[in-house]
């Protein structure tokens, strides 16, 4: 309302006293420019303002507030409120163009952005003037016109006009445009001009009208083109037009033109558009389409009298070929129909999933069908072995590979029966693996007659020639020290003896042992007898629990060996025990009856017991004496005991002794 004011004292002004007009007359002039002010301010999207430089006092018609968002009721008008009211980034350019207009008496127009109260952003156009006073600027008036929808219209049809011309580049579409007024082309595009391989301002001072492109167009489509634009611009027509295009340079150009007229209100012709593309490339492209369609043709032509032939050749073969897609037999030979035991190529068409009527027997027949499974069939051998529908088990050979087959993936295979050369071979694997169990066990024995019967002998022959030739000299220790030692020297060669001749005659054997029912306590006994001297002299304890038990348990065993097994081990006890130690033999369990051997001795480590038993890794290690072994024994013991139907395994502990255990089923009592 104070800017209505304003501009109604200067209206006042404007006439003098005396002039004859009233002041009612001037009151209402008043009213009618702020109504019509108020109208134009609301049709326009506009505001008013008045700033005082001097104070920095603003006045904003009611439209100013409604565009910033802000309440006139709560809110003096201010500078400092203006340009709070100010997108940040504008800020300092508002403020220096009010101060430079206020300052030189100048106008300004400029567009800046306004943040109403809401966060809104909108875009505005701030146009001012100052009011000068006695020869200076008292303040500046200006207007504010809210164009953001129409900055958002202009920034649309840019944006459309950019997305067009892009789509016609990329499209590589150029464009003419005829006037109907002057009959001259009034607009051609750059990529036209790009199109024809020529700068655009030469290309459009050289070509004027329609008609001037047919100079570059190749003399055989020469005419037709003339025919086809002057047609089409007197007859007001559309027009589809194909020809071939020279440049300056001399490049050749396949080019597809069409027009469309364009009409005024009256139904006149006004202009004439022509949209011009280069399609040498897809020409280029269609071309090439046309002759690989061709070699197609050609190529499945020949492709289906090959597959005949391969009909011919397989339907003769004495291979089973077999073509399956998902496991389902689509083809087949006579060949595979015998292999299978069914009559015909259609019987095992019909079979359905093959894996259903022939499943695998065992992990070897396995390979065939996982390897279908896994796509694995490359062409390589994969031996399988199956149950045919007729019951037999055959063992075959299956070499697979991918085809297409009626235009589908599918797998070939060809099937040979290899069950008589299968048995064969595996015979003669079997075979194999005794002869090098045999040479493994040979190269062990001539092992430990090289090495552990020579030191023995060494050691007897040496002390031995001592004694007799020096014997007089001697003191009658030095000579006990030497019988001592041949003596051991001659136990170790005589035990490695006859552990030899034992396993060796134990290997000669083709039956079973000669099994019958052995009084546990009296083998115990038996075995303990030959070896009482050593472990008296050696101070170890021998007890046989089993006896001292007093229960009378039988096992099913071959005596003979069984003392053999309880003297090996009895005696590696003796072996590592120091003076006061034990060796204890106990037994106990029903249907199998489990023998202890355990002593009280420095015991093993853990790496040790693995290899106890294994005659290619046999672990023989020194006594508490000095004792030496082969290793012989234990792998002698496990033989014995496995060829029985038992097992033998150990436990120790370092510095605590060693335990082993013997299973041997138990005798069945006899009946009076």
């Amino acid at each position: 309302m104070l800017s209505t004011r304003a501009s109604s004292l200067s209206v006042i002004a404007a006439f003098p006293a005396g002039s004859g007009v009233r002041a009612g007359s001037l009151m209402k002039t008043e009213v009618d420019q702020a109504r019509l002010l108020s109208m134009a301010e609301s049709f326009g999207n506009m505001g008013h303002w008045h700033w005082y430089p001097d104070t920095d006092a603003m006045i904003w018609s009611p439209p100013v507030w409604e565009l910033v968002g802000l309440d006139q009721q709560r809110n003096i008008a201010c500078l400092e409120l203006a340009l709070a009211c100010t997108h940040p980034d504008d800020r300092a350019e508002v403020q220096r163009q009010l101060r430079l207009a206020a300052a030189d008496g100048t106008g300004f127009e400029f567009d800046l952005r306004i943040v109403r109260s809401d966060g809104a952003v909108r875009t505005v156009i701030a146009k001012g003037m100052p009011e000068f006073r006695e020869g200076r600027v008292e303040a500046m008036f200006g207007v504010l016109t809210d164009v953001t929808d129409a900055f958002a219209a202009i920034r649309a049809i840019r944006d459309q006009h950019e997305m067009l011309d892009l789509a016609a580049e990329l499209a590589q579409l150029g464009h003419w445009v005829w006037n109907c007024e002057d009959k001259h082309l009034s607009f051609c595009s750059d990529e036209l001009a790009r199109i024809h391989g020529m700068p655009v301002e030469l290309f459009r001072s050289r070509f004027l009208r329609p008609e001037d492109f047919a100079a570059v167009i190749a003399a055989e489509h020469r005419l037709a083109y003339l025919d086809a634009i002057r047609g089409a611009l007197s007859r007001a027509e559309p027009y589809a037009i194909e020809y071939r295009l020279i440049s300056d340079s001399g490049d050749v150009k396949e080019i597809r033109e069409i027009g469309h007229p364009l009409f005024d209100e009256d139904a006149g012709l006004k202009r004439f558009i022509g949209t011009v593309q280069d399609v040498t490339e897809t020409k280029r492209r269609e071309n090439e389409l046309r002759i690989a369609k061709t070699a197609l043709e050609r190529q499945a032509e020949a492709l289906r009298r090959s597959e005949q032939k391969f009909r011919d050749i397989i339907e003769g073969s004495i291979q089973g070929i077999v073509v399956l897609r998902d496991f389902h037999p689509v083809f087949a030979n006579q060949a595979y129909a015998r292999l299978l035991g069914l009559a015909g190529p259609e019987a095992v068409v019909a079979l359905g999933d093959l894996r259903r009527v022939m499943p695998m027997q065992d992990d070897a027949g396995q390979t065939f069908w996982d390897c279908a499974i896994n796509g694995q069939f490359d062409g390589q051998t994969r031996r399988a072995c199956i149950r045919t529908v007729d019951g037999r088990m055959i063992w075959t050979d299956a070499i697979g590979r991918a085809i297409e087959w009626e235009g589908e993936q599918a797998v070939l295979v060809t099937v040979i029966d290899v069950t008589e050369r299968h048995l064969a071979e595996q015979k003669l694997q079997t075979k194999t693996r005794e002869l090098q169990e045999s040479n493994l066990q040979k190269d062990k024995l001539f092992s430990i007659i090289a090495h552990d019967l020579k030191a023995p002998f060494n050691a007897v022959i040496g002390f031995a020639d001592l004694l007799a030739t020096r014997a007089s000299s001697l003191t009658i220790e030095k000579i006990t020290d030497y019988a001592r030692i041949v003596r051991d020297s001659a136990t170790s060669v005589h035990g490695l003896f006859d552990n030899l001749l034992t396993w060796a005659a134990f290997q000669l054997r083709d039956s079973a042992p000669r099994s019958c029912a052995v009084d546990l306590a009296a083998a115990v006994d038996e075995s303990m007898a030959p070896l009482a001297s050593l472990a008296t002299e050696k101070g170890v304890k021998i007890v046989n629990a089993v006896r001292e038990s007093g229960s009378d348990i039988q096992v099913l065993a071959d005596a003979d060996l069984l003392c053999v097994v309880l003297r090996n081990l009895i005696s590696n006890g003796i072996k590592f025990c120091h003076e006061g130690d034990e060796v204890r033999i106990c037994a106990s369990g029903e249907a199998m009856v489990r023998i202890t051997i355990k002593d009280t001795g420095v015991g093993m480590e853990p790496d040790d017991i693995a290899n106890l038993f294994r005659l290619d890794r046999a672990v023989s290690s020194t006594g508490t004496r000095g004792e030496r072994g082969t290793g012989l024994g234990l792998y002698l013991c496990r033989d014995i005991i496995a060829r029985h139907g038992g097992s033998i395994t150990a436990e120790a502990v370092p510095g605590k002794g060693s335990a082993f255990h013997i299973t041997l089923p138990q005798a069945v009592a006899q009946e009076a």
